[in-house]
Formats: C-alpha cells, structure tokens, sequence
C-alpha cells in the first residue's frame, strides 16, 4: 500500500462538507452489520465473522460513518475511523487510518467519498487525533484524487515512492510537489506548515 498524510499544518482549519440532498448520513448502530458487509461484498471484500469482529473492535466510538440513500434507506456509502497504528509497513504512533471507503457504483459522482472521508477526519480531530493517514492502492484513482481534496498529501517515506506517486499525479492531472510531501511523520507537521506559511 501507499500511504497519504493528513497534514498537521491543517489542524486549526479542518475541512467541512454538507451531505448532499437526497442522503442521509449517520452513525453505526447494532443491527447495520448485513449492509454493510454486502456493500464490502461488492468489492470482494469478503470479511470472515473473525475479520469483522477484529475491525469493528478498531473503530473509534462512533467512528463507522454510514451514507443512505433517503428514498430507497438503501446504504450506498460507508467509511471507518480506525485505531491502527501498525498497519504493517510503517508505525504511525496514536495513529488514526481511514478504512475501507465504499461507495456503491451507482451512487458515485454525487461527492459521497468525500463527505464520508472529511467527516472521518472530523472524528479523529474530535477523540485528539494529530496523526491521520490513509492507505491507498495505486490503481484506485478515484478515491486517490478524493483524499488529496480532502487535503491529504502523499507520505514518500521511501525514495522510490517518487515514481509510483508521480505516475498517479499525471493520470490525474493533479500538481506533482515532491518537494512540499512529508519523508517522516514529524516532517508532516514542521516542514510542510513552514512550507505552506512562507509561500503565502
């Protein structure tokens, strides 16, 4: 996976987003569990009672955001803020990860990823979260180009991250900054905001 960083420099002033019309959006609640895994389902993702258990168990209170559909009260989108600071190849410590952002097929284009993925952000600002990441698979554009909306930026914690990030930048046409992107977690929030400030 790649990694995109929630820059610290942006703390004081999170994003916001308005659920569009004809949605609804609320929290997890017993009894949510059969849609939402037949929306994971559709991404072949096919959770195990296990998996399922082991995740809800990582979710902040509060923390699976959950998009219907206000006509048909069919669930189209979903997000998680997880607890996970060891995803596997790097520590993020007291790390806050965007899971599992879904948007059924024919609910996309309304700008559902993005209020689902600035309102997870708002819920780990909430619980005092200063370190939010999301992990990301290359071919997924989309939703690649949804995070850097939010205002994500690519975390290149590894030299050769520069190709495979510059590659996704040209496919969708967003400015490749190399220069301006966290190395380390503690540049994410020092360099960037110093950055930014001296550009104007």
């Amino acid at each position: 996976s790649l990694y995109m960083l929630w820059p610290r420099y942006l703390l004081p002033s999170p994003p916001n987003a308005t659920v569009p019309n004809g949605y609804t959006l609320r929290s997890y609640v017993e009894g949510d569990e059969r849609e939402i895994r037949s929306l994971f389902a559709m991404e072949e993702w096919n959770l195990t009672e296990a998996q399922w258990q082991e995740y809800k168990d990582k979710l902040l209170p509060s923390g699976q955001l959950l998009i219907f559909h206000a006509s048909s009260t069919t669930l189209v989108a979903t997000i998680g803020a997880v607890h996970n600071p060891s995803p596997g190849r790097y520590y993020f410590p007291f790390g806050g990860e965007l899971g599992d952002l879904l948007v059924h097929p024919a609910h996309r284009g309304q700008g559902l990823g993005y209020v689902l993925s600035v309102r997870a952000v708002q819920r780990f600002l909430s619980a005092g979260y200063d370190c939010i990441r999301v992990a990301v698979q290359g071919f997924r554009l989309a939703a690649i180009k949804t995070y850097f909306r939010v205002g994500f930026v690519p975390f290149l914690h590894q030299d050769e991250l520069c190709l495979r990030w510059q590659r996704i930048c040209d496919q969708l046409k967003w400015p490749y900054n190399p220069e301006a992107w966290p190395k380390t977690l503690h540049e994410s929030g020092i360099e960037l905001g110093r950055g930014i400030s001296s550009s104007g």
